[in-house]
């Protein structure tokens, strides 16, 4: 079957001159215009096995890392609001895409971004590369990489422990544990998991680098309307000044995979290995 799999191809939809749809025979990937902001950036994500869209309906988008907000600002921003791109480029060919952008977010000109997405055709994940480089002083109040929001499809989050033994915990426990034990912002992998209804969804991360690191941990939290996201606090809430030089980057692949109340997470861990061992093959 992984054989038949790794043969197919990317099925692409260039719905936008930045935004797309990619279908790469496991899932679907909607990278379209929303709301009439052509970042490009993930905000429904389809997994066939499960018959499951994940989205977050009230923020339009799935993905909202990187994020910033510098000090004295109402809120936050992300690439997901960025508009327009400056730079962008898709290379297409049979069984993989590489979507990289590159420039400054509209509200935030001392930043320099590059993103990239990939997919291939076959594979239950994708992979994410994100790179900020400060040009010119910022006091920033939050900056954050891997977030991923999603409405509430999930009832359980998974991380390693200490001695890299997995936990696995229904959201609502989890609050007295990771406020003695918070999660460290260099966490190699997190998931959320529906065990009854099969399906999970999480990130391994493949490389994380952070010039300032203030407050920083990973985050399991609760959002609007059942939501819950987890992120990766870099600046966590408290006033920074980022300096020209200062660099932020990480290497991440987001992965789907099957789920059982038996072994929530065993898939996703055979897949976090495999990826493991590929990196160290490069």
């Amino acid at each position: 079957m992984l054989h038949a799999l790794l043969l197919a191809q990317l099925l692409i939809d260039q719905t936008d001159p930045i935004g797309f749809r990619v279908d790469n025979g496991v899932f679907t990937a909607d990278h379209s215009r929303r709301n009439g902001v052509d970042s490009g950036t993930l905000h429904k994500l389809t997994y066939k096995a499960a018959g499951v869209s994940l989205e977050r309906t009230p923020t339009n988008w799935m993905h909202w890392a990187p994020s910033m907000q510098r000090t004295g600002a109402r809120a936050y921003t992300s690439i997901s609001t960025w508009d327009p791109v400056q730079s962008f480029r898709h290379e297409k060919s049979a069984n993989r895409l590489v979507f990289a952008r590159e420039g400054r977010h509209q509200l935030y000109p001392e930043v320099k971004l590059q993103t990239e997405y990939t997919y291939e055709a076959g594979l239950p994940y994708f992979l994410f590369h994100a790179v900020l480089t400060v040009e010119k002083p910022v006091d920033m109040y939050w900056l954050r990489g891997q977030e991923m929001t999603m409405d509430g499809f999930f009832t359980h989050a998974a991380w390693p422990d200490r001695a890299g033994k997995p936990v696995v915990m229904r959201f609502e426990d989890r609050a007295p544990v990771l406020d003695k034990n918070p999660l460290p912002v260099g966490l190699p992998w997190i998931a959320f998991v529906n065990p009854e209804k099969g399906y999970g969804y999480g990130a391994v991360t493949l490389g994380f680098q952070a010039t300032k690191l203030v407050n920083a941990m990973m985050s399991i939290n609760d959002g609007a309307e059942n939501g819950k996201y987890w992120d990766r606090r870099i600046v966590n809430q408290k006033s920074t000044m980022l300096q020209p030089g200062d660099r932020f980057e990480e290497r991440t692949a987001y992965v789907l995979f099957r789920a059982s109340p038996r072994d929530p997470v065993g898939e996703f861990l055979k897949i976090e290995r495999k990826l493991r061992a590929e990196k160290a093959k490069r």
